[in-house]
């Protein structure tokens, strides 16, 4: 299963658009992470899910749950209600009040992937307003082998791989 994670376009419909036209049946799920600043009622909501950010006002979820396998629940949500920029301890123990073995989120703009406490935690980084040691925007596509995460591999906007983990 391969899910394309993407996050913070602050109102670039162009990156959503062609994101969805050349990965639409090529993945699984395409999930996007908050601060896109697009309405409720955009076309893009009909190929992917969305979060509300901080930035988002328009009435969205703050968290969705994905039931990925039997034993592999993915939860999303932008992070700026669990304290990210600060430290992960929220995000993780919402994690675990999900009953969610993957957490994504979005908001800090700096791409990061890593296994806390048995909890994969991935953030796409920002697509558009990009921050930390990546001057381009990026997105991600995790990829799922049965219950397991196999790996991400993040790519920058031209479609090109940054770095596979």
């Amino acid at each position: 299963m391969k899910i394309l994670l993407v996050s913070d376009n602050h109102g670039d419909q162009e990156i959503l658009d062609q994101l969805a036209s050349r990965y639409h049946d090529q993945v699984d799920l395409m999930l996007h992470l908050g601060d896109s600043e697009a309405k409720a009622d955009n076309l893009i909501w009909s190929l992917m899910d969305t979060v509300k950010g901080n930035m988002d006002f328009e009435s969205m979820p703050t968290i969705l749950n994905y039931q990925l396998t039997e034993h592999c629940q993915l939860t999303i949500t932008h992070g700026h209600l669990y304290n990210v920029n600060r430290h992960l301890d929220d995000l993780l123990a919402l994690a675990k009040i999900e009953g969610s073995q993957i957490v994504a989120y979005g908001h800090t703009h700096i791409m990061d992937y890593q296994e806390i406490n048995g909890i994969t935690v991935v953030n796409p980084g920002s697509i558009s307003r990009p921050r930390g040691s990546y001057p381009m925007g990026s997105f991600a596509i995790l990829e799922l082998a049965g219950d397991q995460v196999k790996g991400v591999t993040f790519y920058n906007r031209d479609f090109e791989v940054i770095v596979e983990k």
